[in-house]
């Protein structure tokens, strides 16, 4: 990893983000271990070096599993989040502490109990209970140890009858914390279908807004669309003075078409055509299905050279179409009447214009792109 991308979270990668967060809360409850450790110090329970030997260690061990973590290394574990492991590893520094604590020895218990709270995160009962099982272990060996150690001054009985106590805790919290797990990990599968459900609505209402819009044969703009963004245009032209033009398109002898090769083949071309004549406009301008084999073209900000510029590109674009799997030999042609929008007038005005292009063209023997008369 460079430098440059280093950071106390990941930036790509929110699952490690969550562990690292996780990790952050287990680092504030060890703090807390070491403040009270600090505390026995100060009272006289703890000498200085097990409480230097016992802060030093959470430190460490706190630096080497954040390395571990955001290097990425923990992905190679079955719990990437490493819990079991990071509890164990506190509770056996814990049990390192208590058992130089003397009378103090039974708080620490009750700190314990807080580290393995820490578990709600990952674990379900059957994981809390082996947890717990690990943790007594740990605590009947510190229990030994005092035995064989210190036996002069350990009181067996009241270790054990906290062992007892600690035992219970443990259980119970097992079993209150497998449900909390439980709850958690049915509001996490809830919260899945939602987002998929949500994902398939989304969808669905895209796929309305496109029925809406698009139409059916030709995927391109319907006439009611491309009709509210002509209004749309024409009332931004009486406010600003914006310039567009309008172009009516048809395609030539097309019931030749759907006479010789049939409806489903007419519709092959109404839809090469679209998609051809579509891909040849600019991303601000609208292409749209007008009615039958008549399209309509709205070029924004564009004047009538312009819109003529591009009516021809149109116009090429179709007539280099090939139809091999309805005839080889098929060759399609189209027709284009344009008309620049005057401010003052209605926009049915300047389709009517172009309209009337359009027939010229169709009249001067089709295959053309012909502008409607220039007006004052």
């Amino acid at each position: 990893m460079k430098p440059s991308q280093w950071g106390i979270f990941p930036t790509n990668d929110p699952e490690q983000t969550l562990r690292l967060r996780r990790f952050f809360v287990g680092s504030a409850i060890y703090l807390m271990t070491v403040a009270f450790a600090l505390l026995c110090w100060a009272l006289g329970f703890l000498d200085d070096r097990i409480t230097i030997t016992y802060a030093s260690t959470i430190l460490a061990s706190n630096v080497i599993l954040y390395c571990v973590l955001r290097s990425g290394l923990n992905k190679r574990f079955k719990d990437p989040s490493l819990t079991t492991f990071q509890i164990m590893v506190s509770a056996a520094q814990g049990m390192y502490v208590m058992y130089f604590a003397g009378p103090a020895r039974g708080a620490f218990l009750l700190l314990g109990v807080a580290l393995f709270s820490f578990g709600m995160f990952r674990l379900d009962t059957r994981g809390f209970l082996k947890l717990a099982a690990g943790m007594l272990l740990v605590y009947a060996l510190m229990v030994a140890a005092l035995v064989y150690f210190q036996s002069e001054t350990s009181n067996l009985r009241l270790d054990l009858l906290l062992g007892v106590a600690f035992a219970m805790t443990l259980a119970q919290f097992s079993l209150l914390a497998g449900m909390v797990s439980d709850l958690r990990h049915k509001v996490s599968d809830k919260n899945r279908t939602l987002a998929k459900q949500n994902a398939e609505l989304e969808v669905a209402l895209q796929r309305i807004n496109d029925m809406a819009i698009r139409d059916e044969l030709t995927g391109v703009y319907n006439r009611r669309y491309l009709m509210e963004r002509i209004t749309e245009e024409t009332v931004r032209s009486q406010r600003s003075g914006a310039t567009f033009c309008l172009c009516m398109v048809d395609i030539d002898f097309f019931k030749k078409i759907n006479d010789g090769y049939g409806h489903l083949g007419g519709d092959e071309v109404l839809r090469r055509v679209a998609r051809a004549a579509s891909g040849a406009l600019r991303e601000g301008d609208f292409f749209g299905r007008y009615g039958g084999e008549e399209f309509a073209i709205l070029l924004t900000n564009t004047t009538l050279d312009g819109a003529m510029v591009t009516a021809e590109r149109v116009r090429t674009q179709i007539h280099n179409l090939r139809f091999p799997e309805i005839n080889e030999n098929l060759q399609v042609s189209i027709s284009l009447g344009v008309a620049e929008h005057l401010r003052q007038d209605p926009a049915n005005v300047t389709l009517q214009q172009a309209d009337e292009a359009l027939y010229c063209a169709k009249h001067n023997g089709r295959n053309q792109s012909v502008a409607a008369p220039a007006r004052a």
